[in-house]
């Protein structure tokens, strides 16, 4: 008689706890985890995250700009998200949004010289050759063999015929380095084709100067704006 009571009673305590359990499972709200909803937040950051660099491997910035933006919601990704973008912006030529996003990242990073780089082509895709220019001779003075700067510098120098004109000599500088010490790099054809490009429409405006005339020109008139900077200097030092 006891085991039957006993019986009847586990019985009646699996039955409840069955019940008890579908409750549960069916309530329209689950029991509350401690951090839960914090943890499925950053969770969807991360996605977020996640989904724009799969964009940006796909080469479908738009997207990828999208999602990084979302993903900058989140404060312990928004500097990531935030270069991650600025990247994308400068991939899509859209000047206006990269510019800004590349300037705010080396005032945090100061000695980085990817993001400097970065800066340096986007100043020259503005047309900003003064600026490209400056921040690729200060890359080149730590890091003089660099073939990329090299390069790219010299792509800059070479932009306009206005920039051969007032830059000839550097021109002709760098182009020796690369020659000298990456004599297999693919651009310089294109860069002996440019510069010959720009002598002949030179020649052809002036018929009568040589390349020797035009480079010497080039020179005197250095030599004449430096001295009316240091008379400017010698005037205000006066005053």
């Amino acid at each position: 008689m006891k085991k039957n009571e006993l019986f009847f009673k586990s019985c009646i305590f699996s039955i409840l706890f069955f019940n008890i359990f579908l409750i549960l499972s069916c309530v329209s709200k689950p029991i509350p985890i401690p951090g839960e909803s914090k943890i499925l937040i950053e969770n969807i950051y991360f996605e977020y995250l996640n989904i724009a660099d799969k964009y940006f491997e796909l080469e479908d910035y738009n997207n990828a700009a999208k999602y990084y933006k979302l993903a900058m919601e989140n404060k312990n990704l928004y500097w990531q998200s935030y270069y991650k973008l600025a990247k994308t912006y400068a991939l899509l030529s859209d000047w206006k949004n990269a510019l800004p996003m590349f300037e705010k990242l080396l005032e945090r990073d100061k000695d980085n010289h990817s993001i400097k780089a970065s800066l340096a082509y986007i100043y020259s895709m503005q047309g900003d050759t003064k600026k490209a220019i400056e921040i690729y001779k200060k890359l080149l003075e730590e890091d003089s063999l660099n073939e990329k700067y090299l390069e790219n510098y010299l792509a800059v120098l070479l932009s306009s015929k206005d920039s051969f004109v007032e830059n000839q000599e550097e021109i002709e500088k760098i182009y020796e380095q690369i020659e000298t010490n990456f004599p297999n790099n693919t651009n310089l054809k294109i860069f002996d084709n440019t510069k010959t490009k720009y002598l002949e429409e030179i020649k052809s405006e002036n018929p009568d100067e040589t390349e020797k005339d035009i480079t010497n020109k080039n020179e005197n008139k250095e030599i004449t704006l430096k001295d009316e900077e240091s008379n400017d200097l010698s005037e205000d030092i006066i005053k």
